[in-house]
C-alpha cells in the first residue's frame, strides 16, 4: 500500500485530481487506518496514468472512461489490451446521436448515391452500418470540398488503407500495446504532420 503523497508523486498527478477520480468512481476508494491516512493499493498508479493517457490521447471524457471501465469487454488488469475492443466507447460512439441516411442526405443536400459514394470509398465509415455525430461532421466536411481536394482525400484513404494492413499486423505481434497506440496516435499524425509542414517550407522558401 501508498500513501497519497507517493501516488500524486509516481503518477505525476495532483491530490486534488486522484480525489476527483475517486469521487467520480474511476478509482477504488482508498483504506483510511486512521483519520488522514489513505492508502492505496499500488496498482492505482498505473490506473491513473491510463486515465490520463485516455484524457490526453483520445480527449476522453470523465463519462467516456466511466463507461469503458463498466463495459465486460475490458479488463483494468490489461488495459491497453482490452481497450482495442472497446474503442468505440472511448472515441463517443457508444452514446452519440445516431442519423439515417435519408436525414443526413436532406440536410447537406444530396443525393443518397452520393452518401453511398463516400461510405463505398471509405471516405466515411459508419460503425455497423450507424451514422453518428462523428460521420455527420466529417460528411459536413467533404460536401464542401472542390474536386482537387476530394481527390486528394482520396488519397489519404488509400494510404490509410494501406497503412492499416502493417497496423493489424503489427497489433498481432506486439506484446506492448500501449507501444501499439503510442505508435498510432502520437508518431503517425506527428510525421505526416511534419512531412506537410516541411513540404510547406520548402516550397516558400
Amino acid at each position: 500500500m501508498i500513501k497519497m503523497n507517493e501516488l500524486s508523486k509516481l503518477s505525476d498527478t495532483p491530490k486534488s485530481t486522484i480525489l476527483y477520480y475517486v469521487k467520480e468512481g474511476l478509482l477504488p476508494e482508498p483504506d483510511k487506518p486512521k483519520p488522514n491516512l489513505y492508502l492505496y493499493d499500488e496498482s492505482v498508479v498505473e490506473i491513473v496514468k491510463f486515465i490520463k493517457y485516455l484524457q490526453t490521447n483520445f480527449n476522453a471524457s470523465i463519462a467516456e472512461i466511466k463507461a469503458l471501465f463498466q463495459s465486460p469487454d475490458f479488463n483494468i488488469h490489461q488495459p491497453y489490451c482490452s481497450l482495442l475492443s472497446c474503442l468505440d466507447i472511448i472515441m463517443g460512439y457508444a452514446h452519440t446521436k445516431i442519423y439515417d441516411q435519408d436525414e443526413l442526405c436532406m440536410e447537406f443536400g444530396i443525393a443518397q448515391d452520393i452518401l453511398e459514394g463516400f461510405v463505398k470509398s471509405g471516405l466515411i465509415s459508419p460503425r455497423n452500418g450507424v451514422f453518428t455525430a462523428k460521420e455527420r461532421e466529417i460528411l459536413a466536411i467533404l460536401v464542401t470540398l472542390n474536386k482537387d481536394e476530394l481527390k486528394l482525400v482520396k488519397t489519404y484513404t488509400k494510404i490509410a488503407t494501406k497503412l492499416s494492413k502493417d497496423e493489424i499486423n503489427l497489433a498481432k505481434a506486439t506484446k506492448s500495446h500501449k507501444r501499439l497506440f503510442d505508435i498510432i496516435l502520437l508518431l503517425r499524425p506527428y510525421i505526416f504532420n511534419m512531412q506537410t509542414l516541411n513540404a510547406y517550407k520548402r516550397e516558400n522558401q
